[in-house]
This record gives structure tokens, C-alpha cells and sequence, in this order.
């Protein structure tokens, strides 16, 4: 039921996403068939990259790419501590397995965004057979 819910919400983003995509562009003021599907294929598209690169960071991320910016954060909310020597991690190797320990899923993001870039895709080729 968690994943379920972690895949309507991304889904839900990424439509939010489209439809002031195409509210901005004027969906709801086009007569011409070409410019309707034109205007569907940039919002799904839009919409699915964010989802897809947000879903990369995180991909990014689980993997250690930021794990020094992290450590160098806590390093120094830490030295506004009373008791510096009061430390969470002794050193960045703590730090390091610890965050080991708390990996995401990205799976959910990365679906829907490939999802929304595969309606795209159907818009597109919509558009080219209008």
C-alpha cells in the first residue's frame, strides 16, 4: 500500500505539472488539432523529465555523490553546539555508513517520469499523423 501510495502521489505531481503546463500555453483556446497535441506532447514531456531527473538525484544521492556536502552540514551546525565534543559521527567514515543504512527508493519517480515521456511520445506521434 506505501509503494502504491509513493506511485498515485508522483503521478499526481506530474499531472499537476502538465496541466499548468498547458493552462500557460492555452490548451483551452486552441481550435486546431495540431496545436492541441503539440501543446499535450511539451506538458507530459516537461512534467516527465522533471520526474525522471529528480528521480536521478536521488539515484545520485543514494549512491554518495552528496555525502561530503551532508558531512560538511553537520560539521558545521555542530559547532554551534554547546558541547562540540558531543559529536553524532566521530568522523566522515561514520557518517558514511550511517547514511548507508537510510537508502530511498527511486523507482517510483523514475517510472513516472518514463511513463509521462512515453505519453509524450503518443501526443508526438499524434501530431505528426494530424
Amino acid at each position: 500500500m506505501k509503494n502504491a501510495l509513493r506511485y498515485l502521489i508522483a503521478a499526481g505531481a506530474g499531472l499537476v505539472i502538465a496541466f499548468v503546463i498547458m493552462l500557460a500555453q492555452g490548451i483551452f483556446s486552441q481550435t486546431d488539432a495540431q496545436d492541441v497535441m503539440r501543446i499535450l506532447s511539451d506538458a507530459f514531456f516537461a512534467s516527465g523529465v522533471l520526474l525522471a531527473g529528480a528521480g536521478l538525484i536521488l539515484v545520485a544521492s543514494n549512491g554518495g555523490l552528496f555525502d561530503m556536502f551532508g558531512y560538511a552540514a553537520v560539521l558545521f551546525f555542530n559547532l554551534f553546539r554547546r558541547d562540540v565534543t558531543k559529536r553524532k559521527y566521530k568522523d566522515f567514515y561514520e557518517y558514511r555508513e550511517a547514511k548507508k543504512e537510510k537508502k530511498r527508493s527511486t523507482a517510483y519517480l523514475l517510472l513516472v517520469g518514463v511513463g509521462l515521456i512515453a505519453v509524450a511520445a503518443v501526443f508526438l506521434i499524434f501530431y505528426y499523423n494530424v
